[in-house]
């Protein structure tokens, strides 16, 4: 099981994690098996990955029988790219953060693994 990562930018860090989240957003739905594929990845090294991006709330599965569709949460893709753009601002030559919504930043780090 990989380690429990707690937030957005945390969870894309990984080169291989943000190539998921690039294909699932111009193919959405597509099967695990499709995703391995396309990416050149074992089913077996994509599943920790996938695990990280669920938990994060990322990315979610939709089962339709045996088949397992994977969809990008555009609603958490947004906020995160939302919360990035607060932290820009320079004070005297050095980035400063700015403030941010820590309600859901704290829901996040809580979030329990699936």
């Amino acid at each position: 099981m990989p380690s429990k990562v707690l937030t957005l930018r945390e969870a894309l860090k990984n080169p291989l994690r943000r190539r998921i989240v690039t294909y699932l957003l111009d193919n959405p739905g597509a099967s695990i098996r499709q995703l391995s594929r396309s990416l050149g990845v074992s089913i077996g090294s994509l599943s920790g990955h996938l695990v990280i991006l669920e938990r994060v709330g990322l990315i979610r599965e939709v089962r339709n029988s045996k088949r397992v569709e994977l969809f990008i949460n555009n609603e958490v893709l947004l906020h995160g790219i939302t919360d990035e753009a607060q932290y820009s601002g320079e004070a005297d030559g050095e980035v400063a953060r700015q403030p941010r919504e820590e309600g859901r930043e704290r829901a996040l780090q809580r979030r329990e693994p699936l």
